[in-house]
C-alpha cells in the first residue's frame, strides 16, 4: 500500500526540510511505498531555495506562480498524487504526537480526521490573548455555521491533519474553494459517496498567530468564498 502526503507550505524557510525530514520518518515506519509532494504556494522567504536542497526521489516539490492559497495548492497535490491513500497535512506538522496513531488508523479507514470539536478532545488549560479567544470563537462559529447549512454532524472541517482514499473520480473533480475551505468541500465529496471520517480526539492549544490577520479587509474574501462552498454545494 502506498500513501502521497501532501503539504502546502509558505514562508516556511527555518523548519521546513526538518519538518520533511521527520513526516518522511513516520511515514517509513507504517507504509512499505510513500510520497511527499511539497507545494510552496509563492512564499516570499527563502523557503523555495530551502526546498532546492532535497534530492529525494520519493519526494515532489511544485512551486505556486505566487500566494495563491492553501486550497489551489492542495488540489495541485490531489491530481498528481498515485498513493492509494491521501493524507493532507500542514507543514508546522500540528498534532504530531497523534500520527502514528492517524497513520495506523489511516491503513484500515477510507477517511480519518483529527476532531479538535470532538466531544473527548481536549483545550489545553494554558493563558490565552485575546487573538487567541477570538479564533477560537471563530472556529467554532464557522463550524456550526457550516454543518448547520450542510445539514451534518458537528465535525472539525479546519483541522491540518486528514486523510482518505484516493478515488479515482477525485483527480477529476472541480473545487470551487481556492484558499481556505477545500476541506469542507471534500469531506461532502466524501460522504455523497457514502464514506465517513475515523474521527482521532486530540488535546491541543490555540495557535498565537497566523497568516490570518482578523482585523484584515482580506477577510470579506475568505467569507465569500466560504459563502460560494455552501451555496456549490447545496446547489450540486
Amino acid at each position: 500500500m502506498k500513501i502521497s502526503a501532501i503539504v502546502p507550505c509558505y514562508n516556511f524557510e527555518k523548519k521546513i526540510l526538518k519538518n520533511i525530514s521527520l513526516l518522511e520518518s513516520e511515514l517509513k515506519k507504517e507504509f512499505q511505498e510513500y510520497e511527499l509532494i511539497i507545494i510552496n504556494d509563492g512564499s516570499s522567504d527563502r523557503t523555495q531555495e530551502e526546498l532546492g536542497k532535497i534530492n529525494n526521489n520519493k519526494i515532489i516539490v511544485l512551486k505556486n506562480n505566487g500566494n495563491l492559497g492553501k486550497s489551489y495548492s492542495i488540489s495541485r497535490g490531489l491530481k498528481i498524487a498515485t498513493g492509494d491513500k491521501l493524507f493532507l497535512y500542514d507543514c508546522d506538522l500540528p498534532y504530531f504526537d497523534y500520527i502514528n496513531i492517524f497513520l495506523k488508523k489511516l491503513k484500515i479507514d477510507k477517511f480519518v480526521i483529527i476532531d479538535r470539536k470532538n466531544k473527548k478532545s481536549l483545550l489545553k488549560k494554558e493563558e490565552t490573548n485575546l487573538y487567541q479567544k477570538i479564533r477560537h470563537f471563530v472556529g467554532n462559529l464557522i463550524t456550526h455555521f457550516v454543518c448547520f447549512f450542510l445539514q451534518m454532524e458537528a465535525i472539525d472541517t479546519q483541522s491540518g491533519m486528514k486523510g482518505f482514499d484516493n478515488l479515482v473520480t477525485l483527480k477529476n473533480k472541480k473545487f470551487v474553494s481556492k484558499r481556505f475551505f477545500l476541506d469542507i468541500e471534500i469531506i461532502d465529496y466524501l460522504r455523497r459517496k457514502g464514506i465517513y471520517p475515523t474521527k482521532i480526539p486530540v488535546e491541543f492549544s490555540i495557535p498565537c498567530n497566523s497568516t490570518i490577520k482578523l482585523l484584515d479587509k482580506k477577510n470579506l474574501s475568505i467569507i465569500l468564498e466560504l459563502l460560494r462552498v455552501i451555496i456549490n454545494i447545496k446547489k450540486n
